[in-house]
């Protein structure tokens, strides 16, 4: 199916840099997530030239770990370690193209009159690795602080040579899912390889013919000799002039010796240059250290396994060297320390370190990390709720005759002409607006002719796009290996359909139309069709797109959204944000592993329903964590939890705030569209209740859009009959519906839960 999306489209280019696009401005619901990433990258960063952050990112002359991907390299951006290529001693001075804390782009925008202002630098921080080093935003409504970021940028430790000073190239190379190798090599025949993976306990740089020197930012005060963990492996303890202490190991092969002291403040050199030696760095002094140390992961390889409602998955790391706990030392986040076997949890070691936004990571030593999670199989189709007492949709008389009245007013519509718009991302949600009354119209009022006209008119829509006939038709783009709109590929305009053309929210898109596609089948299938193999390798390809299982499908990356290391997906795209990726919508997130659940269920495919299942029970256990907070999470900082909700999650910062506005309804709102049978196993009915009795429920009278809708409609997960007789109110009003609501699925859903 792939090579009917192949054709000569124009491939994706500059991808970074490209002038501001106007952003849009609506204030209709439908469209006020149609702002430019990118706009809102230059707001948080308005007083960064883009030069600065084209060479910031590109440069060869220093790699700073904390820089790259962190869903690639997980802890590195803790430890703010790096590998850097020195150019001509500076010595106090920092590279010329290195942000100043002033310069990083990390706090937000203030809104005025005038427009967005650049932020005031925040206060000089230390680099210490830890929570003490974050910046928090100025306290809002709700007593909470509306942001907060990790200063980046500070270099605490960065690897190197001498053998650079006269330049150095730069190569990638084995990306994986989890893992990349990094080549940094000199103008003569030295080089260092540096394998980064996600959890990595140490930065392990491979150092071949070179003389090796450590650079740091913030000033080196000492750097001593330690007693020895193993033969053949030498320690040294470095103290920085933040009060920091980090560790180095030295593991030599054929004999060899080199001897590190200090060159000046900010310099620690070796006495020779080195072959086929290992270097290692880690923050701290846990004696952890000793007993992993001349030991560094070279890959990983993800496995799950399903047994009826239970799941284990896990991450085996293959290792290089040899150490005396006969293992390496990987650190976990959180939510996976919680669900870990007794096997990987017996692992654990006190090493502990401060993430950017995830908590405090524990260190384990082990080569594997086996989590297990319980599976959540019985949601369907069907309205679904975890309130106690729930077991099965039922409807009462009146309830029926309400929703009757509400169907009969939208399934005529002309849903062809309706989605017939520039973008899947909008498409998709009237499309899957219409599902839901379609499967409302079947299986609930069981209206024969209701049924037979929304269904071919569905169809009718949905077929455009199986047909790849919209306005933006998709393409297969071969750089990355993805569906692609080819929307802004010739221009470069990354605001069009929210930037799915460098594969911005693949997940939030294809999750709508995929769910549609599956309604539409299941009803069709019920009526004797066979509709579904129509379709089946567009939904299948959409699928592969987001979500590719393995490494043998050569057209796609492996989960490209997903990451089972974080516990959640990322959205952003192709395009640099100084942040790192980011999602601003947790439920639209969570909603695509539904939409292939359901498809799973229409093409008979077990082990698809089985990823499916295990995303969501993933997703509810991070998402529970990072997202939405409870008033009894003990992980994310405590000034922030009282926001309920994250905002936009960055890997280096949470806002909360959206790229469409600063209503408390935005924010919160868009981490509930679109409410569905399962929404319920991730918003848990004792966090909506918290979250609406603290800071809704006084905000939604002054609430008159489509913005009402949703919140109101989120109620249904802890109050479904306050949230039915809204609903089925005489004062109800259709400007509360959002353009990817329909009243009918709103009592429906309500009603369902509610008996």
């Amino acid at each position: 199916m792939t090579s009917e999306f192949e054709h000569n489209a124009a491939k994706v280019v500059a991808l970074r840099n490209r002038a501001l696009i106007q952003a849009a401005t609506s204030k209709d619901a439908a469209t006020r997530r149609n702002y430019e990433r990118l706009l809102l990258e230059r707001r948080l960063a308005s007083d960064v030239k883009e030069k600065e952050m084209e060479t910031r990112h590109r440069s060869v002359g220093r790699l700073d770990l904390v820089e790259l991907r962190a869903d690639e390299l997980c802890m590195l951006q803790n430890l703010s370690a790096a590998f850097r290529i020195n150019s001509p001693p500076r010595k106090l001075k920092r590279a010329s193209h290195a942000p100043t804390a002033a310069q990083a782009p990390t706090q937000l925008p203030q809104a005025t009159s005038q427009g967005y202002l650049p932020p005031p630098p925040p206060p000089p921080q230390p680099d210490v690795p830890s929570a003490k080093r974050r910046v928090y935003g100025e306290t809002n409504e709700e007593g909470a602080a509306s942001y907060f970021y990790a200063p980046a940028g500070n270099m605490s430790l960065c690897l190197g040579s001498s053998d650079f000073d006269a330049g150095a190239s730069l190569k990638l190379a084995n990306l994986k899912k989890m893992s990349i190798d990094v080549t940094v090599a000199s103008k003569s025949a030295g080089s260092f390889t540096a394998t980064l993976v996600q959890g990595m306990g140490f930065v392990s740089a491979v150092y071949n013919d070179l003389i090796p020197e450590i650079h740091s930012g913030v000033g080196i005060k000492s750097v001593t000799g330690d007693t020895a963990p193993r033969s053949g492996t030498d320690k040294y303890k470095m103290v920085l002039n933040d009060g920091s202490t980090w560790v180095m190991y030295v593991t030599f092969s054929d004999n060899q010796s080199c001897q590190f002291a200090l060159k000046d403040t900010n310099h620690i050199i070796g006495s020779n240059s080195i072959n086929n030696c290992v270097v290692q760095i880690a923050c701290g002094d846990d004696s952890a250290y000793d007993r992993a140390a001349a030991c560094y992961p070279t890959s990983v390889t993800l496995s799950a396994s399903v047994s009826g409602s239970s799941a284990t998955y896990a991450f085996e790391y293959a290792t290089s060297g040899a150490s005396n706990n006969g293992t390496t030392i990987m650190y976990a986040m959180p939510h996976q320390s919680d669900s870990f076997t007794s096997t990987t949890s017996g692992a654990k070691t006190s090493a502990t370190l401060d993430d950017t936004v995830h908590g405090v990571m524990t260190a384990y030593l082990t080569n594997k990390f086996e989590m297990s999670e319980a599976l959540t199989t019985g949601i369907g189709k069907d309205p679904w709720s975890a309130i106690s007492g729930f077991s099965s949709p039922s409807y009462s008389d009146s309830e029926l005759s309400a929703i009757k009245a509400a169907a009969a007013d939208e399934y005529n519509a002309d849903v062809y002409s309706y989605t017939n718009v520039d973008s899947m991302y909008t498409s998709g949600k009237i499309l899957d607006k219409y599902a839901y009354v379609l499967y409302v119209c079947h299986y609930v009022l069981k209206d024969s002719a209701k049924t037979s006209t929304l269904l071919a008119s569905l169809k009718k829509a949905i077929e455009r796009f199986s047909g790849n006939s919209q306005q933006y038709p998709l393409c297969y783009e071969t750089n990355w290996g993805g569906i692609c709109s080819t929307g802004g590929m010739s221009d470069g305009n990354t605001s069009i359909d929210y930037g799915n053309a460098f594969y911005n929210d693949h997940h939030f898109h294809y999750g709508y139309h995929i769910h549609a596609a599956a309604l539409c089948a299941l009803v069709d299938a019920d009526l004797g069709g066979s509709w579904a193999s129509s379709v089946k390798d567009w939904v299948n390809t959409l699928v592969r797109d987001v979500a590719n299982p393995s490494s043998d499908d050569s057209h796609f990356p492996v989960f490209r959204n997903f990451d089972f290391y974080l516990g959640h997906s990322v959205a952003h795209g192709i395009t640099v944000y100084a942040d790192g990726k980011d999602e601003e919508s947790s439920s639209e997130d969570y909603n695509f592993a539904y939409a292939m659940k359901i498809w799973a269920s229409v093409i008979n495919d077990a082990n698809m329903s089985n990823r499916a299942d295990l995303m969501l029970a993933i997703s509810k256990r991070a998402m529970n964590i990072y997202f939405l907070y409870s008033q009894d999470n003990k992980v994310m900082p405590s000034r922030f939890i009282g926001n309920y909700c994250s905002g936009i999650w960055f890997e280096n910062k949470i806002a909360h705030t959206t790229y469409f506005g600063t209503n408390i309804e935005y924010i919160h709102g868009i981490h509930m569209l679109p409410i569905t049978p399962v929404s319920s196993l991730i918003r848990g009915p004792t966090f909506v209740k918290e979250e609406w009795e603290n800071v809704l429920s006084s905000k939604i009278g002054n609430v008159t859009d489509g913005w009402k809708g949703i919140l109101m409609l989120n109620v249904a997960l802890y109050d479904p009959a306050s949230s039915y007789n809204f609903f089925s109110g005489s004062d109800f009003s259709t400007n509360y519906l959002d353009n990817g609501m329909s009243k009918t699925w709103s009592l429906a859903y309500t009603a369902a839960v509610n008996n």
